[in-house]
C-alpha cells in the first residue's frame, strides 16, 4: 500500500469514533481535514450518524434474569492471559494462511466468480447504463444523507405493493429502517440492515422490472445473479422468490452476494 493509502486507512477507522464524539481534540481535527477532501469518509460519517439515530429510537431490551446469572459465572481471561494465548496461535495462523489464500485466489482467477449468468461488471458505466441500478444508488445515498427517518416496519412498508416483501432471514443481519421509494418508475421497498459493520441497504422490486434492464446478461433475466460497482459502493441484483432484489453497499458485490445465497 502506498503512504497515502495508509493514511486513509487509519484515518477510515476513526470515522465512527469522531461520529460518536469519542476523539481527542487533535485526533478530531486531523479526522476534520481528512473528510474535506474524502467523499468516500463523508459518506460513511454520514452512515454512522444515521445508525446511531435510528438505533437511539429503538427501544432497548433487558437481559432475562437466566441470562444474566450466566454471565455472571463466567471467570473472563485477564488481559495479561487474553495477550499470551493470542501470541501462541497467532503468527503460526496468519503463516498458515498465507499459502491458502495463494491457492484460493489463484482457483478464482482461472475459474471465474459467480454462477452461470453471474457477471461482474466493475465499472460505473454498468450502473448508469441502466435506470434501475441508477436510481437503487442515488435512493441508498439519499435516505444515508437523510439519517434513515423510518424505523423498521416491514407489514407496513409491504402494504399495497404488488409483488412478496421480505427482510434478509440471517441471523447476523440487523434490520433498522424501511421505507418505500420509486426505482426506474415502479414502486419499490428499501430495508436497511446493519452487516458486519456496514450499512446495506435492500430493494425489493417486481421481478419483471430487473429482466427488463438493458445491458443486463441472459443469465439474470431467467434466475442469475448480476455484480457491478461505482466509487466504492458495490451492488448485486437477483431474482428468487417471484421478486426482484437489489443488494448496495460499501463493500465489494462479490461480497454482498453472500447475503443472498
Amino acid at each position: 500500500m502506498t503512504a497515502a493509502a495508509v493514511d486513509h486507512a487509519v484515518l477510515q477507522d476513526l470515522v465512527g469514533a469522531f461520529a460518536d464524539a469519542e476523539l481527542p481534540r487533535g485526533e478530531a481535527r486531523v479526522v476534520e481535514e481528512h473528510l474535506r477532501t474524502c467523499a468516500w469518509c463523508r459518506r460513511e460519517l454520514a452512515l454512522q450518524r444515521g445508525l446511531s439515530s435510528a438505533l437511539a429510537r429503538e427501544p432497548v431490551r433487558g437481559a432475562s434474569p437466566r441470562l444474566r446469572r450466566r454471565i455472571e459465572q463466567l471467570e473472563l481471561p485477564t488481559s495479561r492471559s487474553r495477550l499470551v494465548q493470542w501470541t501462541r496461535w497467532a503468527a503460526p495462523a496468519a503463516a498458515a494462511l498465507v499459502p491458502i489464500a495463494l491457492v484460493l485466489g489463484a482457483a478464482l482467477a482461472s475459474v471465474g466468480i459467480g454462477n452461470a449468468g453471474a457477471r461482474l461488471a466493475g465499472r460505473a458505466e454498468a450502473i448508469a447504463q441502466s435506470p434501475l441500478l441508477r436510481d437503487a444508488v442515488a435512493n441508498c445515498r439519499g435516505v444515508m444523507a437523510r439519517n434513515f427517518p423510518n424505523a423498521a416496519d416491514v407489514p407496513a412498508v409491504a402494504a399495497g405493493l404488488p409483488f412478496p416483501v421480505g427482510a434478509l432471514d440471517r441471523p447476523d443481519v440487523q434490520l433498522f429502517s424501511t421505507w418505500k421509494t420509486t426505482l426506474a418508475g415502479s414502486p419499490a421497498a428499501g430495508l436497511a440492515y446493519r452487516w458486519r459493520g456496514i450499512v446495506v441497504v435492500q430493494y425489493v422490486v417486481p421481478a419483471e422490472l430487473i429482466r427488463q434492464q438493458p445491458g443486463f446478461p441472459e443469465g439474470l433475466r431467467g434466475d442469475g445473479i448480476y455484480f457491478a460497482s461505482d466509487r466504492g459502493q458495490g451492488v448485486v441484483a437477483s431474482i428468487a422468490g417471484g421478486r426482484g432484489t437489489l443488494l448496495v453497499g460499501d463493500a465489494p458485490p462479490e461480497t454482498l452476494r453472500r447475503l443472498i445465497l
